[in-house]
């Protein structure tokens, strides 16, 4: 394991192993101090190749309390549960039956087949927010426990592209929009904005591939500021980038 210093805390990993041990080791420390005081630890999480290996941290932990666990989708593709390119239905293929109870759906299969308006499931997914996560608060920001996000070649994170106008949504009110033209298939999406990530008590970046080498120094290195990856700093201070060897080959 690497540590480089003079930015955000970024740990580097030479193998797939180590990087799903730092991120282990991340999340066992993090979790044990957030059970302290929170009854139900929310967590946001993405998609990409990231379900794979953030399960197989998920199942590598010993005696992981699941009923004080929720998952929740950082953004979806406007797909059927069981396309390939769903979020949510790659955690449930990648975590045990009995875990799927805790992954908070996003439901759009009824949009799917109905043709209902992205703008709708976004609606109805930032009412299940409000309804798990702040029940009793009017017009203030959801403060995730933990987001994990991934990266972009380009440099987007969740559903939020370069130069896209929902970069500009700043507004406290909406937690959640609606893609309906996304640069990358499918089109159709939503995605939590980027008020809502900075307002995360933890956020962590797991980026892995050369491919995304380049955009990764540029955020690392605060040069990328079109970039959506570069608006997200949380308030709370606590942001750091787990990266492989080969996303990290330009550092």
């Amino acid at each position: 394991m690497t540590v480089v210093k003079d930015r955000p805390l970024t740990v580097i990993a030479q193998t797939r192993e180590e990087l799903c041990q730092n991120i282990k080791e991340y999340l066992v420390e993090t979790l044990s101090h957030l059970i302290k005081y929170n009854g139900l630890i929310s967590i946001g999480v993405s998609g990409g190749s990231m379900p794979k290996l953030l399960c197989d941290v998920l199942k590598s932990i010993d005696n992981l309390e699941w009923k004080r666990v929720r998952l929740f989708m950082v953004d979806e593709r406007i797909v059927p549960v069981t396309d390939a390119e769903s979020n949510y239905g790659q955690y449930l293929a990648n975590l045990p039956s009995e875990c799927h109870q805790y992954i908070v759906p996003v439901e759009i299969a009824d949009s799917v087949l109905v043709n209902v308006p992205a703008s709708k499931t976004a609606l109805q997914y930032e009412s299940t927010l409000r309804a798990t996560l702040c029940p009793e608060q009017i017009g203030r920001l959801p403060r995730f426990d933990i987001l994990f996000l991934g990266m972009g070649t380009d440099g987007h994170t969740c559903s939020l592209f370069p130069g896209h106008r929902l970069l500009q949504k700043n507004d406290l009110l909406t937690w959640v929009v609606a893609v309906t033209d996304s640069p990358k298939p499918p089109s159709q999406r939503i995605s939590l904005t980027l008020p809502v990530l900075n307002a995360a008590k933890n956020v962590a970046f797991i980026v892995t591939g050369e491919d995304k080498a380049s955009v990764v120094k540029s955020v690392l290195d605060s040069d990328a500021q079109h970039v959506p990856a570069s608006f997200v700093r949380p308030f709370s201070k606590k942001l750091r980038f787990f990266l492989d060897k080969d996303a990290a080959s330009k550092l």
